[in-house]
C-alpha cells in the first residue's frame, strides 16, 4: 500500500540491500554518513536516493517515510517526487548546525583522496569500522578491547534493564515496520533505545540497527557480540569457546599513530577551535583521546571545547611543577610588576593576582636558628604559593577575549550562554564565535 491509500499494481520485489556493519556502541556513531546510510533497510521511497539523504544528515526511523538528522533531531516525512533531501533540511530546520555550515562532527562516507579532508575521513571511517568489529563498549570504569576474542569480566553494563520485563517495557514504541518481535529482542537480552530500530544488550552494551524480518535476535547476539556472558549463558556455551561469528579483515593499531593524529587538525572542528586561539597541540591530543575512545568526534564545537578544557586541566594536574594550558607553558618565575601609570589603571584580574601575592606570598625567610623542618616547611609554603599564582593566572586568561585577547570577556550572547568576547569584540556580531549559533540576544554578567 502507498501512503495516500492506493494499493501498487504489478510491482516487482526489490532484492534486499547489503546491511554492512550493523553494530554500535553510541548513537553518536550516527555523525557518520556511513553509520546514517545502513540505516536505510527497507527504504519505501523509490524516487529518493539514500545516499542523498544520508549526505544531508538523515537517518532512517523506521516509519512509514520518516528520516531525522543526526544534528539537530529534526524530523522530515511524506516526501514528493521531486523533494531534494538537502533543500527541505534547509526549509524545515534552517537553523541546524549541519545544514547552516557550522563546524560538527559529521565524516563523509566520500571525498577527495587527494585532500587532507579527504585521507582524514578515509581514515575516520576506517578506524571506526575496526573499533566496531575488535572492542566491546566501554563501561564506566573499564575498557575492553579485542571484543571477538577476550571473554567480559562479568561487569553490566546496565543492570536496571536485568529482566526481561523491564527490557519490554522499552519496546512501546517499537517502530512495526521493522516486523522483528519485541519479545524476542528482549528475551535476546535487548532493549529499545528510542531511535530508528538501534537496541543495546543490557550486559554487554553492544548495539545492533538495521533489522529485517528474518532475523533471529538470539543468533544475531551470539553473532557479533559472542563473548557477552549473557548470550553465553542463553547458549550454553562453556568459557573458552568461541562462537563462530563474522570473520574481521581490518588490521591496524588500536591507537591512533602520530601521522593519523597530526590529520585531526584537518578536521573542521579542529580548525574551528584553533580559530579560537586554542592550542593546536590541546586541541589534536584531546580529539585524538575521543577517537580512540570512542571512534568518532564531538557533535558540536561546545563538547569539543570541553574536551580540550578537560585534557589541559588533566594535563596540568600531572605536572604541577612545569605546568602546561592550552599546549602553553605557564612561566615559573615572578611576573613583572604591572606598570599602572603606562596603563592609567588596572584591571580587576590582575588586581586579584596582586592581592593574592600579598595575602600568600610570606615576606622574608624563617631564620636559620628555626631548624630544618621549619624550612622543609617553608619550602613546602613557597610551592603552594607558587601553583596558587599560577592557578590565579589560568583563570585571568579564561576571562580575557577570545578575539582580541587584550580585554575582559563582557557580553553573553543568547541563546546559547557563552561569554567568550570583550563589548568592543561582540558588539558587531550576529552570530556566535564558539558554536555559530544566531545571537538573539545579549547580556552583561556581573563578574566579582
Amino acid at each position: 500500500m502507498q501512503f495516500d491509500g492506493l494499493s501498487i499494481v504489478d510491482k516487482p520485489a526489490r532484492a534486499p540491500e547489503p546491511r554492512g556493519e550493523r553494530r554500535f556502541h553510541s548513537l553518536k556513531g550516527l555523525m557518520l554518513e556511513s553509520v546514517r546510510r545502513q540505516t536505510f533497510v527497507d527504504w519505501p521511497v523509490d524516487f529518493l536516493d539514500r545516499d542523498n539523504l544520508a549526505q544531508a544528515g538523515f537517518f532512517y526511523l523506521r516509519t512509514m517515510d520518516h528520516v531525522q538528522c543526526a544534528f539537530c533531531r529534526g524530523i522530515v516525512g511524506y516526501w514528493d517526487e521531486g523533494d531534494q533531501p538537502e533543500t527541505e533540511h534547509k526549509k524545515h530546520f534552517p537553523n541546524c548546525p549541519f545544514v547552516m555550515g557550522a563546524a560538527t562532527g559529521n565524516v563523509p562516507a566520500a571525498a577527495n583522496p587527494d585532500t587532507d579532508e579527504g585521507r582524514l575521513y578515509k581514515m575516520l571511517n576506517e578506524f571506526y569500522a575496526f573499533k566496531m568489529a575488535n572492542t566491546r563498549p566501554s563501561l564506566p570504569s573499564t575498557y575492553h578491547t579485542d571484543s571477538m576474542r577476550v571473554l567480559d569480566g562479568g561487569k553490566v553494563a546496565y543492570p536496571q534493564l536485568n529482566t526481561s520485563v523491564s527490557r519490554l517495557r522499552t519496546f512501546s514504541r517499537w517502530p512495526k515496520e521493522t516486523r522483528v518481535d519485541a519479545e524476542k529482542l528482549s528475551d535476546a537480552g535487548f532493549f529499545y533505545t528510542g531511535i530508528s530500530d538501534f537496541v543495546q544488550c543490557f550486559h554487554c552494551g553492544g548495539g545492533l540497527f538495521a533489522w529485517r524480518k528474518e532475523d533471529d535476535p538470539f543468533a544475531d547476539h551470539a553473532r557479533h557480540y559472542p563473548s557477552c556472558n549473557f548470550i553465553r549463558m542463553t547458549h550454553n556455551v562453556p568459557n573458552g569457546v568461541e562462537v563462530s561469528g563474522e570473520v574481521n579483515t581490518l588490521e591496524r593499531q588500536s591507537t591512533l599513530s602520530k601521522q593519523e593524529a597530526e590529520m585531526l587538525l584537518h578536521h573542521p572542528l579542529a580548525k574551528r577551535l584553533v580559530a579560537l586561539g586554542l592550542s593546536s597541540v590541546s586541541v589534536r591530543e584531546a580529539l585524538k583521546l575521543s577517537v580512540e575512545a570512542s571512534g568518532f568526534l564531538c557533535p558540536t564545537v561546545t563538547e569539543a571545547l570541553e574536551l580540550v578544557f578537560d585534557y589541559d586541566e588533566k594535563e596540568r594536574q600531572k605536572s604541577p611543577k612545569n605546568q602546561c594550558h592550552d599546549g602553553l607553558p605557564v612561566p615559573q618565575s615572578e611576573p613583572q610588576e604591572p606598570n599602572h601609570e603606562a596603563t592609567g589603571g588596572t584591571s580587576e584580574a590582575s588586581m586579584e593576582v596582586e592581592e593574592t601575592k600579598e595575602t600568600f606570598f610570606p615576606p622574608t625567610p624563617p631564620p636559620e636558628h628555626s631548624g630544618q623542618s621549619t624550612l622543609s616547611d617553608y619550602s613546602k609554603l613557597l610551592q603552594e604559593v607558587q601553583a596558587l599564582r599560577q592557578a590565579v593566572q589560568v583563570e585571568e586568561r579564561r576571562l580575557q577575549c577570545r578575539l582580541c585577547g587584550k580585554e575582559q570577556v563582557a557580553v553573553v550572547f543568547q541563546p546559547c550562554s557563552h561569554l567568550h568576547l570583550c563589548a568592543d569584540c561582540a558588539r558587531p556580531r550576529d552570530s556566535c564565535v564558539t558554536c555559530g549559533s544566531v545571537v538573539r540576544g545579549t547580556l552583561r554578567p556581573i563578574i566579582g
